[in-house]
């Protein structure tokens, strides 16, 4: 395990590649709670940038203990742009991207797929049936192909209607009320009624999937663009409240936490 952070400057971002340590009355110490020792037998990277949907994967890790590295990397701050060192890894240059040894894995839900696959082994993530496993995939896709766009939306709009153009606010009026707004709506009364009917807490069977995973960034993002709140959707509000009140939830936050780096933005 590395002794000591350190820090590289590339253009205006920073990259952080830090030791995964404990933390004891909420100062770190130098013993890991899941092995990061390296030469460690999965060598996991993952590259984690700040203000972005990569700390749902580093919640997944959490939950998997299995042992890992964190990278961390920096958004411009005049142009929010990734940290250029990403195209390093991805040619794209996006995040969240695993490593593991040699092997790149990007995209959110193939690593998500990945990781439950390859060291899920007999933890609660693996579902139980061929019919759970067929409705998490289903999840996987659903929430970047069709929820996340949604949300996307909204935040688009609301840019455009903070802009310094004329007819801005007007334009954003008109995709919140034509496209926008309607579609995010139509998406949690959807959610709010699938997880009613599955009855458990969970959006598929009685214990945390890679379905919960993926859900929570959209969901997050829900509650303060897509008019998500405990009144109009309970069932969906306790969810994304128990979601992160999850051991492994906290953890992630307090390992980001740990330094220095955020992981919530406006959304």
């Amino acid at each position: 395990m590395w002794g000591k952070m350190s820090r590289r400057l590339c253009g205006q971002a920073a990259l952080i590649e830090t030791p995964i340590t404990g933390i004891s009355n909420g100062r770190p110490d130098h013993t890991p709670m899941a092995s990061t020792q390296s030469g460690s037998p999965s060598g996991l990277v993952l590259h984690w940038l700040e203000k972005s949907r990569s700390h749902r994967i580093l919640w997944l890790l959490e939950e998997l203990q299995v042992p890992y590295s964190l990278k961390v990397y920096k958004r411009n701050p005049k142009t929010f742009r990734s940290d250029p060192a990403l195209k390093q890894v991805h040619p794209l240059g996006k995040s969240p991207v695993l490593t593991d040894g040699d092997k790149v894995v990007a995209e959110s839900a193939l690593i998500v797929q990945y990781l439950v696959t390859k060291y899920g082994g007999k933890s609660s993530l693996v579902p139980k049936t061929t019919e759970d496993q067929e409705r998490v995939t289903y999840y996987l896709h659903y929430s970047e192909a069709s929820l996340q766009p949604d949300m996307l939306l909204l935040l688009v709009a609301d840019n455009v209607r903070h802009s310094l153009w004329p007819s801005a606010r007007k334009i954003a009026d008109y995709m919140d009320g034509a496209f926008a707004g309607p579609d995010a709506k139509m998406q949690l009364e959807y959610l709010e009624d699938k997880l009613k009917q599955n009855g458990t807490g969970y959006f598929v069977g009685d214990r945390l999937t890679g379905a919960d995973i993926m859900l929570i960034f959209p969901l997050q993002m829900a509650k303060s663009r897509a008019g998500l709140t405990k009144e109009t959707y309970p069932i969906l509000w306790k969810w994304v409240d128990d979601m992160q009140k999850r051991d492994a939830y906290v953890r992630a936050d307090k390992k980001v936490a740990e330094i220095g780096e955020s992981r919530t933005v406006k959304l």
